[in-house]
């Protein structure tokens, strides 16, 4: 796991050509790495649900040279971070059924309105959330939203996923507003205003 705010990936790391968009990678890192959503780079040689990405006890262990684009990398920390800090330790490479399990192991996490809602909204909640770091970055959504991604034909564009996102109309807005990580927007704007700014800006990257 990178030490500091000012971690850089090693140019070792940099030299992925096969993903799309590998120019994204470096300042992703550094990005998870500022909002304290742990990980480690390097050359680890297996996938997990998707290529070049695995999660152990809610660590992702990243490897470049395996990843289809570097906005997958965003997209399996949205998982994470949605799901309340309690249980994010538990998260393995299927976050759904590493969520049922919590569920099945832990009396409280019924009850728990944000856990559920990690749940029943997870991908959303994923897609939403990676489109703002995407924007908190300055970094284009083809770096998230690449050919192909989300099983849309490449030659679709723009992405069906990232026009959904910046209608305001994505379930995604909704779920992060509903459990506090931001604003509401548009059609998703909770009853009484729940004091952040709206979506695409976050109030926090990690739920509590």
């Amino acid at each position: 796991m990178p030490d500091g705010p000012n971690f850089t990936v090693p140019p070792t790391l940099r030299s992925a050509e096969a993903m799309y968009y590998p120019e994204c990678l470096p300042p992703m890192l550094d990005f998870l790495d500022r909002i304290g959503m742990p990980f480690k780079a390097g050359p680890f040689g297996q996938d997990g649900f998707l290529p070049g990405i695995q999660i152990v006890n809610g660590v992702m262990l990243i490897d470049p040279d395996r990843l289809a684009g570097s906005g997958d990398v965003l997209h399996e920390a949205g998982h994470i971070v949605v799901v309340p800090s309690r249980w994010r330790s538990r998260m393995g490479n299927d976050v759904i059924e590493s969520l049922d399990e919590v569920v099945a192991a832990d009396p409280d996490a019924a009850d728990d309105f944000k856990l559920q809602t990690s749940i029943k909204m997870s991908e959303f909640m994923a897609q939403a959330w990676s489109y703002a770091a995407l924007k908190d970055l300055g970094l284009p959504p083809e770096c998230v939203f690449f050919p192909g991604s989300y099983k849309y034909h490449p030659d679709i564009k723009p992405h069906p996923m990232a026009a959904w996102v910046e209608s305001g109309t994505h379930f995604g807005i909704m779920a992060l507003s509903q459990v506090g990580m931001t604003g509401g927007l548009g059609l998703f704007e909770p009853p009484g205003a729940n004091g952040l700014d709206p979506f695409p800006k976050m109030g926090k990257w990690l739920q509590d």
